[in-house]
């Protein structure tokens, strides 16, 4: 992610800053960016349904060769839903896009293949994270584009804080009836800790309120729930993401970056206090399911949304298989997906085996027995798993060790 030069963006950042008032309520709204939608994201949809206004669905992508690909959303689950729907279409950022012709066919037909299903589609968002010096070329695509589109549609895209301080900004900005500016991306390792990161509250902060000098009309923050595995270089230039989908790394060094959902609360309440007149809304990246194992829990993003108290609530358990066996499950029954806690100690007598499943390990602890993990993997809100088993006479006490 390239560094915003913040200097140069004072007044804009004063201007702004004057530009705050007491604040409105901000709406909620989701991407769903599954490329295959399965049972459960059709579970999630409907499981959120109360938590969002709108659904922002990924809809195409554009190709190496300048074409378009369609996604494949299950049209009848969004006319269920009864949300307002914006189509979007994703474009490589580091490519040309397609051609104004091939958009605008596209467009076409994806409205009305979706009004059909009935689907209430509402607008179109273009996602194009195209290079500073391009914003020219985009906004003259975006002018000849919009008024291709078919009757009542609103054009949207996405904006990057790295265009902020760009003389064509207000340019492209001028070509759409609204944006979403996108606060979360890959940030080089620190030289200093080597931590990298993905969000940063004061920074997407500062972010919103210079954009907002700029975008007279409105806008959202698009804003992270989920993490990423990135592998970067020995120049800490990531060179490799996986997302919602495996994919192999091959880079020098990989790291999972999550996003702490206690972080982005702290820029909620910030707005939520005051905002930029021009801010209307977030839009959440992206909706969780559970089959996404990078995303939040939806128990953890309701939990955000609601300004509801965040915390993991750590119990285990023995769970009895048969045949004098037992397994021990680990559960969280909070609201914050968080690591595992430090141990979780079981006092048994007469243990004829144990062993731990992977991501633990276990040791002999005196009278009983101690299962410790061997990763920060995260435990969903709402969810459990198996951490081990024991064959004993009897198991009298399983515990939690939160703190080391």
């Amino acid at each position: 992610m390239q560094i915003v030069r913040w200097l140069s963006l004072g007044l804009v950042v004063l201007l702004a800053a004057c530009a705050r008032e007491a604040a409105a309520p901000l709406d909620h709204e989701a991407y769903i960016w599954q490329r295959q939608w399965t049972p459960a994201v059709a579970a999630s949809i409907e499981t959120m349904r109360g938590d969002f206004a709108g659904w922002r669905v990924l809809a195409a992508e554009s190709t190496a060769d300048g074409g378009l690909v369609d996604a494949s959303p299950q049209l009848d689950l969004l006319a269920r839903s009864g949300k307002p729907v914006i189509a979007v279409l994703r474009l490589n950022g580091s490519r040309p896009p397609p051609a104004a012709d091939v958009l605008a066919w596209r467009i076409a037909d994806i409205a009305k293949t979706w009004r059909d299903a009935g689907v209430p589609l509402s607008g179109i968002e273009i996602d194009h994270d195209c290079a500073t010096a391009q914003l020219d070329a985009y906004a003259g695509l975006l002018a000849q584009l919009r008024p291709r589109l078919p009757a009542g549609l609103r054009l949207s895209i996405t904006a990057l804080p790295t265009w902020i301080g760009a003389p064509a900004l207000a340019r492209l900005l001028g070509e759409v009836d609204a944006s979403v500016l996108q606060v979360h991306a890959i940030a080089a390792p620190r030289a200093a800790t080597g931590e990298a990161g993905l969000f940063d509250a004061e920074q997407a902060r500062r972010w919103i309120d210079s954009y907002a000098a700029v975008a007279a009309k409105p806008f959202r923050v698009a804003l992270p729930a989920y993490g990423l595995r990135v592998g970067f270089d020995d120049d800490g230039r990531a060179v490799a993401v996986e997302s919602e989908m495996d994919r192999a790394i091959d880079a020098e060094h990989k790291r999972e970056l999550r996003v702490d959902p206690r972080e982005v609360v702290v820029l909620l309440s910030g707005l939520k206090r005051a905002h930029p007149a021009s801010l209307v809304g977030t839009v959440w990246f992206r909706l969780p399911s559970a089959d996404d194992r990078r995303a939040w829990s939806a128990s953890t993003l309701h939990a955000v949304i609601a300004g509801a108290t965040l915390n993991a609530d750590f119990a285990a358990r023995a769970q009895t298989t048969g045949e004098g066996a037992a397994d021990i499950v680990l559960a969280n029954r909070g609201t914050l997906d968080a690591a595992p806690p430090a141990s979780i100690d079981v006092v048994a007598k007469d243990c004829a085996a144990a062993d731990a499943l992977a991501g633990f390990r276990l040791e002999k602890a005196g009278q009983g027995w101690q299962f410790f993990p061997t990763s920060d993997a995260i435990l969903r809100a709402g969810r459990e798993r198996r951490i081990g088993w024991m064959r004993c006479a009897s198991i009298e006490k399983v515990s939690v060790h939160v703190y080391p």
